[in-house]
């Protein structure tokens, strides 16, 4: 039964994305949520620091053997909360505070099934998926150890992510920003202790992470727990709801299986990389690290983003839609293309500090070279497939992440084998995001306003 309370306040930590300044709205909520991420992809460089300079090269390659096929499991899973933060900030800006609660209830249900199903098999499939895409002999023991555990970390994420996604659909990043600071202190002490002083290797550093996470999920869960909003968790009353659920799940699955789809392209570019030996594994690892920053800053824009369109799609403000969408675009190329062009003048310094070796170094600086100029585009198909999700049009967003998964694929059985470079293999990802974008533009060109009508 749904729980009836008084009219609720906003509070302090929220911000009104219906009403106010239009970009200092956007960015008084990307900035918590930005600061977040970049403390989050700080932690993954002092994380691999730790793990290279303790276990070596070898350490190195197998946790980048693991990055894609972690991301397909973890992908489609999180993609769920994007649903749940969707109809979370729909209801909370149209005042629907009944259609809250049963969002929030059913999205912390569905968070518990679905974390637990896919931490299962992952722990169970870890070994045969890491055998399918070529992992090296000599890394496959230490890889498959770490993904197996690693995996565990599912349940909790998507937990966190659950309830960190629920706090953004109301206005809140203030609160998720403090509780991933909280678990990066954490998780890098426990990597210190386990991987420096007791000498588990990336065991440990798996380890560390998983219990931070869970840490995680228990912070942004007892804030809702607490809370006086009607977005209020009681663990009593978590259960579904179809009327939320039917929703959630159109948006979620198709954002998950985008997810999944991409992630699923990527790891067919692992395979090729493989093929390139255990340096090239290092190499895209540390380049991966360090391009996260400029990553982590486009996924907060697009959050930003969404949490604004579905807001004032909720409260039926075409125009002020409008208006935000063309603002968070022309910022974000504007703060991508800067953070791009640092991080490619100090590459080499910033890759020092792994110690890793020359040969290492440069196919991070090609992996680096190729991935951050064409960023700018990604993070418009990001935005623009934001924008179509908060409005409740899920399915293509899927079907431009599919044909550009299908560009990747393309581009290495048709072109790779004719010009057999490493450079060649990364310049997939800058053609699969033009030929995205490409099909963003014509689909918003040609529905005009309708794009910002809502559809569920």
């Amino acid at each position: 039964m749904i729980r009836r309370r008084r009219a609720p306040r906003r509070r302090a930590s929220s911000i009104n994305f219906t009403e106010g300044p239009i970009l200092k709205n956007m960015v008084l909520f990307a900035l918590p949520l930005l600061l977040m991420n970049l403390v989050f992809q700080l932690y993954c460089v002092l994380d691999l620091i730790i793990v290279s300079n303790y276990c070596g090269t070898n350490a190195m390659a197998a946790i980048g053997a693991t990055i894609y096929i972690s991301q397909v499991l973890s992908g489609l899973a999180l993609g769920l909360s994007t649903g749940c933060s969707v109809i979370t900030a729909q209801s909370w800006g149209a005042g629907d505070y009944d259609r809250l609660y049963k969002a929030v209830h059913s999205g912390y249900a569905t968070a518990f099934a679905v974390g637990t199903l896919f931490s299962v098999l992952g722990i169970i499939l870890a070994r045969p998926m890491l055998t399918l895409i070529g992992t090296p002999a000599d890394v496959l023991v230490d890889a498959t150890g770490y993904l197996r555990v690693y995996l565990i970390s599912i349940l909790p994420v998507l937990v966190y992510n659950m309830g960190a996604g629920i706090l953004r659909g109301v206005g809140d990043t203030r609160h998720p920003f403090l509780f991933m600071t909280i678990t990066v202190i954490l998780n890098l002490g426990l990597s210190l202790l386990f991987v420096g002083v007791l000498k588990w290797g990336i065991i440990g550093a798996a380890g560390a992470y998983v219990i931070a996470q869970v840490v995680s999920a228990i912070l942004v869960t007892t804030s809702l727990m607490i809370s006086e909003e009607p977005f209020r968790l009681f663990l009593l009353d978590i259960a579904f709801h179809k009327d939320v659920l039917r929703p959630t799940i159109k948006l979620g699955v198709p954002a998950g299986l985008q997810s999944c789809v991409s992630s699923l392209s990527n790891v067919f570019v692992q395979s090729n990389i493989n093929t390139f030996g255990k340096q090239a594994i290092a190499g895209l690892v540390s380049a991966s690290r360090l391009d996260g920053f400029v990553f982590v800053l486009i996924n907060g824009l697009a959050l930003t983003a969404m949490s604004f369109m579905s807001a004032n799609i909720g409260a039926q403000k075409k125009e002020r839609a409008k208006k935000g969408l063309v603002r968070i675009i022309l910022f974000s190329i504007a703060a991508i293309a800067g953070h791009a062009a640092l991080l490619l003048l100090l590459r080499y310094r910033l890759l020092s500090l792994f110690g890793v070796d020359i040969e290492v170094m440069h196919y991070a600086s090609i992996t680096m070279f190729y991935v951050l100029i064409p960023y700018v585009l990604f993070a418009m198909t990001e935005i623009l497939g934001g924008t179509l999700r908060s409005a409740g049009q899920s399915v293509l967003p899927m079907v431009i992440t599919m044909v550009m998964a299908g560009v990747r694929v393309v581009w290495i059985l048709a072109v790779l084998p004719f010009f057999r470079t490493f450079n060649v293999l990364v310049m997939n990802y800058s053609v699969s995001w033009t030929v995205a974008l490409v099909v963003y533009l014509v689909y918003f060109k040609r529905r005009g306003d309708r794009i910002f009508e809502r559809q569920m």
